[in-house]
């Protein structure tokens, strides 16, 4: 009997901490208001991200956290040659997987993030 209910409470414990993250997809987390601007804040839908163009591009970044820092903080580096050219690996790795060229540059907001500053 002790071994059912760890079954049970290890296989139900975690469905009702999750249960709440899945129904908050699409719903509005919260609004501000300043002045006569709105801002709506949602849930964040991370169903069309592609995971391996993702992981591809981490594994790079984490290996070269200079060129992923500067195309954080100027995400249109992506599509400079002249900066490709300036960073070998990256106009390699850009060779390589054009289709990580693409998404980046169509969504960078998906492959980069500004890091936090010292002492944040």
């Amino acid at each position: 009997m002790n071994r059912i209910s760890t079954l049970l409470i290890a296989v139900t414990l975690p469905i009702a901490f999750a249960a709440p993250s899945f129904a908050q997809d699409g719903k509005t987390m919260g609004t501000v208001v300043n002045g006569n601007t709105t801002t709506v804040f949602k849930a964040a839908d991370s169903r069309d991200i592609d995971t391996h163009k993702l992981k591809t591009w981490n594994d790079f970044a984490s290996q070269h956290p200079k060129v992923a820092s500067e195309l954080a903080h100027n995400p249109a580096l992506i599509n400079d040659d002249a900066y490709a050219k300036k960073h070998p690996q990256l106009g390699a790795f850009f060779s390589a997987h054009p289709e990580v060229r693409q998404a980046m540059a169509a969504n960078p907001g998906n492959y980069v993030a500004i890091p936090p500053r010292p002492g944040e």
